[in-house]
């Protein structure tokens, strides 16, 4: 009985962090300016029906959170679990990207 309820709440659990990383949107923007990756983001964001979208720079291994703020899209700080995400989604790139800080 305690192995079903055990072996339930992993399959529970997997089922929940596998649904976290469809919850993030990104864009590729290599050897971008700020103003590059901020004009990406806005072009981007226009698009979809995300809050966020990161733009993600492989060329100088970072990556930058921007959020819609009304009309207005702005550089947001990354959290480390987000950074850890994004990270996992482009683990077979064989590269660790950084976040940028919101300029």
């Amino acid at each position: 009985m305690n192995k079903i309820i055990i072996t339930a709440g992993l399959l529970f659990g997997s089922l929940l962090s596998g649904a976290s990383y469809a919850h993030f949107s990104t864009i590729e923007c290599n050897d971008c300016s700020a103003s590059q990756r901020l004009q990406q983001a806005d072009t981007n964001l226009v698009d979809q029906a995300h809050e966020s979208i990161f733009v993600v720079d492989f060329v100088n291994h970072s990556v930058s959170k921007f959020q819609a703020d009304g009309e207005v899209v702005k550089a947001v700080t990354m959290t480390l679990s987000e950074n850890i995400d994004i990270n996992h989604e482009y683990n077979h790139r064989k590269t660790f990207l950084r976040s940028v800080n919101a300029d």
